[in-house]
């Protein structure tokens, strides 16, 4: 199976069929859903996102929603990842999020379409089964994670919500954009 047949399987997967939280901060409001995942999922197959393997020295994906320097419009660009991992999958998820504000051309501020991602691909992990124990304190993802958890029992955790973005206003890998706002153009 090709790298793009597995991001849609995995964003068709019932793992992520079963994320669903409403996001509210300041004047934000958004809900994820299965719908959203659908959505890329969908774009991927038809061919209107790309997928390029070996762009990062490390284990991440990133998405390009516009052309930048060497990046292209309406692509994910992979890591030297464990594509047979839970934290893979989870990648997947979150970058999803921005492919999904990128096709719904949905303008957003970055930390809160960082946010979002992060608690989507906390809720993969939760969904998934991933250990708790496994994740790093103060790790965006692991906020991530417990604020999946909340949500999941019908709390808001607005305190956790303010920690993840102020922790993601004050990370040097987000300094260059996360004050900035996102612009999906489809």
């Amino acid at each position: 199976m090709g790298v793009k047949e597995q991001m849609v399987a995995i964003l068709q997967s019932e793992e992520t069929a079963r994320i669903r939280f409403e996001y509210a901060s300041g004047q934000i409001k958004v809900n994820v859903t299965a719908d959203a995942f659908r959505r890329v999922a969908t774009a991927l197959t038809k061919g209107r996102l790309n997928v390029v393997e070996g762009r990062h020295a490390r284990n991440t994906i990133s998405y390009s929603a516009l052309k930048d320097g060497d990046d292209a419009a309406n692509t994910f660009y992979l890591g030297m990842n464990n594509r047979s991992s839970r934290d893979f999958n989870a990648l997947v998820v979150h970058e999803s999020v921005h492919a999904y504000f990128d096709l719904t051309k949905t303008e957003i501020p970055w930390a809160d379409n960082e946010a979002i991602a992060y608690i989507a691909q906390g809720y993969y992990l939760r969904n998934s089964g991933f250990p708790e124990s496994r994740m790093e304190m103060g790790n965006h993802y692991r906020l991530g994670y417990l604020i999946a958890g909340s949500f999941a029992e019908g709390t808001t955790a607005p305190n956790l919500v303010a920690d993840l973005r102020k922790n993601l206003l004050k990370d040097p890998d987000y300094e260059h954009y996360i004050e900035k706002t996102f612009r999906g153009d489809g």
